[in-house]
């Protein structure tokens, strides 16, 4: 299939509107709303346990239905497209979700709305990943890797700031937000279907049958198989890293910088702000200067950065809030220089444009994962080593977030076809 030309930044940033709608929506449930909304449930003995178990919940989806969703979405041909009905079906059943969660009386509801979001929000998500590289020419996957980029940094800005805005200036209680979310990504999504009319239109050419053990085989080798493999690993450990640390921020700025338990979420969506915005420009034009001076570097710069802070936080467990909120904006530098070259790194590296959809899922896959598996390990043993020793988990969970941050730095010198 012929690429659809994406000229100028506005049809870049229409393209990357939903993207803008996403990150709207999963920072703000993933760093503060469900742990604010587990720990109100659960109670604050077992708040590691609570947000562990809601996301543990999640992995199941979050693992197998971006690589299925995909593969599907490559097969599919109907007069909207093959990625835009996908698109279009699970955000509104995403919203759904969003509302069950919003009125759930109990935990067990919240966990089951926090399921339906999973899997919507996935197969939507599975055929937006392909998108880029459907509609995108490939001298042109820096640029819009960069605009991606700024939209994982202004959609989370945007989304906290509804918190911030909803705690502060409304006194309402957080979860108010979850119908922001709802209205948000519904309204990013539109954007994005009208820039990519006319994807799918064109021949889509089905390999042969084959026995069901290659079949398989042959799904799952860009797992193991050439550089797409190592772009995979790098982001895995890279978003690793920033997941070990997100959703237990709130706690830490509680137990260590003393912040105040009333203080708790508007200081936590105050931080990830500063992170943001000044992540933001990085994520922008790091993405184009990628396309003229290589994307390893940024990566490089990335993970020293972040891991340089997470070092800080176990180092001197912080309890000046300045401090806290200037390490935030360093942090900021390292999100933005990775998010700025994320997705041209897989684009440059795609096995077969033809399967774009499949083998993109497995690509999400490595974003999804980490967020929803690393909760769900680290919850309860940071509960374990508060138990033991006073705040003594945070130094723990975080190390391993700084480990993750090297790793991944380290396995994109692997990547051999991309500077």
């Amino acid at each position: 299939m012929q690429p659809i030309r994406v000229v100028g930044f506005a049809r870049n940033l229409a393209l990357a509107s939903f993207w803008f709608g996403l990150n709207f929506h999963w920072i703000p449930m993933l760093t503060v709303l469900v742990p604010f909304q587990a720990k109100g449930f659960l109670g604050v003995a077992q708040q590691g346990f609570a947000v562990a178990f809601v996301t543990a919940v999640g992995a199941i989806p979050a693992t197998l239905v971006p690589p299925l969703v995909g593969y599907w979405s490559d097969r599919l041909k109907t007069r909207w497209g093959r990625r835009r009905p996908i698109i279009l079906v699970g955000t509104l059943v995403n919203v759904v979700g969003l509302v069950v969660m919003f009125l759930a009386p109990s935990y067990p509801v919240m966990v089951a709305g926090y399921l339906i979001v999973q899997v919507s929000n996935n197969s939507a998500g599975a055929a937006y990943n392909a998108v880029v590289p459907d509609v995108v020419p490939e001298a042109e996957f820096g640029k819009a890797s960069g605009v991606v980029g700024s939209m994982v940094q202004l959609g989370s800005a945007f989304g906290l700031g509804a918190i911030v805005a909803i705690a502060l200036v409304l006194k309402q209680s957080p979860l108010l937000d979850y119908l922001v979310i709802a209205v948000v990504i519904t309204l990013s999504m539109i954007p994005t279907l009208i820039v990519t009319r006319g994807e799918g239109m064109g021949e889509i050419v089905l390999p042969p049958s084959r026995p069901f053990r290659e079949e398989v085989a042959d799904f799952l080798r860009p797992l193991h198989t050439g550089d797409f493999a190592w772009v995979i690993a790098t982001r895995t450990f890279i978003t690793a890293g920033i997941y070990t640390l997100l959703p237990f921020l709130q706690f830490f700025f509680v137990d260590v910088v003393k912040v105040g338990e009333q203080n708790a979420v508007s200081f936590t969506g105050t931080w990830q702000l500063v992170l943001l915005l000044v992540a933001t420009p990085f994520g922008l034009f790091g993405g184009w200067l990628s396309d003229r001076y290589g994307r390893k570097k940024f990566v490089y710069a990335s993970g020293a950065l972040q891991g340089l802070v997470l070092l800080v936080f176990v180092v001197l467990y912080p309890t000046s809030p300045v401090l806290v909120i200037v390490l935030g904006a360093f942090y900021g530098v390292g999100y933005g220089l990775y998010y700025a070259v994320d997705w041209a790194l897989a684009c440059d590296t795609l096995p077969d444009k033809s399967r774009s959809a499949k083998d993109m899922g497995l690509f999400h896959v490595s974003f999804t994962l980490p967020q929803v598996l690393l909760p769900a390990l680290m919850g309860p043993l940071l509960d374990y080593f508060n138990g033991q020793s006073h705040n003594s988990g945070y130094r723990i969970v975080f190390s391993f977030a700084i480990v993750f941050f090297a790793l991944g730095t380290i396995l994109v010198s692997r990547i051999k076809s991309v500077r």
